[in-house]
């Protein structure tokens, strides 16, 4: 994964509820997603792009990993609970994977499978998915505790 500018803010907004509007710089229909910060983007593939959001909400912010491919959103998982205090940290990236630091020096690691896949569960404490329970699931995560 290489860092990237893919895509560009139209719209954001904390309050009421945290909402984010973002169209790719290629062009494309605009995404919307419950978040209100941009932090970060890397390019996955050619037309893959992991976005990393946040709800600008100092003691209780959640961060946002969403897939998106050119300009659908293929799977969303968040991080985080109300009361967790919590900074994007990056620690490294493989070809298809990300390490950061979001609420401690635990390391937590995204993975992009290639081809999407159905099921229950599979997340670590603290993460759920925002896509529903029948869709495709493209991110799988490890949370590795802190040394």
């Amino acid at each position: 994964m290489q860092s990237t500018d893919r895509f560009k803010c139209l719209e954001r907004r904390r309050e009421p509820l945290p909402k984010i509007v973002l169209e790719a710089r290629s062009g494309g229909s605009p995404i919307s997603i419950d978040a209100a910060e941009l932090i970060e983007q890397y390019a996955v593939s050619s037309s893959e792009t992991l976005l990393i959001l946040d709800e600008d909400t100092p003691y209780e912010e959640q961060l946002h990993l969403v897939l998106v491919r050119r300009s659908k959103i293929l799977d969303h998982i968040v991080i985080g609970a109300p009361y967790t205090a919590g900074i994007f940290r990056f620690v490294d990236a493989g070809e298809r994977s990300l390490q950061f630091q979001f609420e401690s020096d635990a390391v937590w690691i995204a993975f992009v499978k290639e081809r999407g896949s159905r099921g229950i569960g599979g997340l670590p404490p603290g993460a759920s998915r925002r896509r529903g329970l029948l869709a495709k699931r493209y991110l799988a995560l490890e949370h590795k505790g802190a040394a």
